[in-house]
């Protein structure tokens, strides 16, 4: 399959609102910063990451946007257009749209250019498939393979690695759990490797389905995780130990209550790609629907947060 791709250069700031609307309208997104804007950000960069120059932004971001073959491309990028002209956006005269096109084994060949292995948390090893015969791994190491192809979640973002170091922290081996919208599956092995044996991922996305059964199987956990399509929480009648969800804040919003519901006492609400702004606005509805805040954890502008359902 080919997918056009839509690369729209902007300013930092314009990122949140670029991201609610696109994932509204494409099969995949993707955010590049440069890497100036990376090392202000990231603690031990150059141990974290070993990247080129090249294949980044020279300034700001580069947000990149893909639709299958099937998209009529040129009513796509109407609506963007039309989304530029009607929010305001910072210095969106300088706003610079550009498309292409890239077939599907591009698009896992990319990865390859800049995604290496690197931990998380105190023992979360991440490695790319294609670097695993050659990492040196620590008996303490809990190793995490993953081909992202077109799926959000390599580990790398602040949003993911947050939600494994709480992971780390709150799994035991007879909890339930259940990662809402799943993406590459991370989330799930993660819980997998410390020690959960009943696990759920659920995406709205067909291609995310794919991909993550594809990790599980890499990373010899496919029998222990159901994979299903979900819209989030709305159609879930099971109760959890544990709700891990690593998506946006409105998104996060709008399945509070359902998961307060759905867990059990005791049970742990675990909310991530939430950005500052809106942290405190999530934290009072958690309060409200009955949860008790345990802890709150911010990177690069992004917050994650661990809620506890009180008995």
């Amino acid at each position: 399959m080919k997918w056009h791709e839509v690369s729209i250069s902007t300013k930092e700031e314009n990122e949140e609102q670029f991201s609610i609307f696109l994932n509204t309208i494409a099969k995949g997104v993707s955010i590049e910063h440069s890497v100036d804007i990376l090392k202000a950000k990231t603690e031990d960069f150059d141990e974290k990451f070993r990247l080129n120059p090249k294949d980044y932004p020279d300034s700001d971001i580069r947000i990149l946007v893909y639709f299958d073959e099937t998209y009529n491309i040129d009513e796509q990028l109407d609506k963007i257009k039309k989304f530029i002209e009607e929010t305001p956006l910072a210095e969106k005269e300088e706003i610079e749209i550009n498309t292409g096109i890239i077939d599907e084994m591009d698009w896992e060949n990319e990865w390859k250019k800049y995604f290496h292995n690197f931990k998380v948390g105190r023992n979360f090893l991440i490695v790319p498939s294609w670097e695993y015969a050659d990492v040196d791994i620590a008996d303490s190491d809990k190793v995490i393979k993953i081909d992202p192809g077109m799926a959000f979640g390599t580990g790398d973002h602040a949003t993911t690695s947050l939600c494994l170091t709480f992971l780390e922290d709150i799994i035991k081996p007879d909890d339930k759990v259940i990662d809402v919208g799943t993406g590459s599956g991370i989330l799930s092995i993660g819980a997998y490797l410390l020690g959960a044996r009943d696990i759920k991922a659920t995406d709205i996305d067909e291609l995310s389905l794919q991909v993550s059964k594809e990790n599980f199987a890499l990373n010899d956990c496919g029998k222990d995780i159901a994979v299903m399509p979900a819209d989030l929480l709305k159609d879930e009648t099971e109760n959890y130990d544990v709700i891990v969800a690593n998506i946006l804040a409105h998104i996060i919003d709008d399945m509070i209550d359902d998961a307060y519901k759905l867990l059990n006492n005791n049970g742990r609400f675990i909310a991530s790609g939430i950005i500052v702004e809106k942290r405190d606005d999530i934290i009072a509805h958690m309060k409200q629907a009955g949860f008790s805040i345990t802890d709150v954890l911010e990177e690069e502008g992004w917050v994650a947060i661990s809620a506890l359902k009180v008995a």
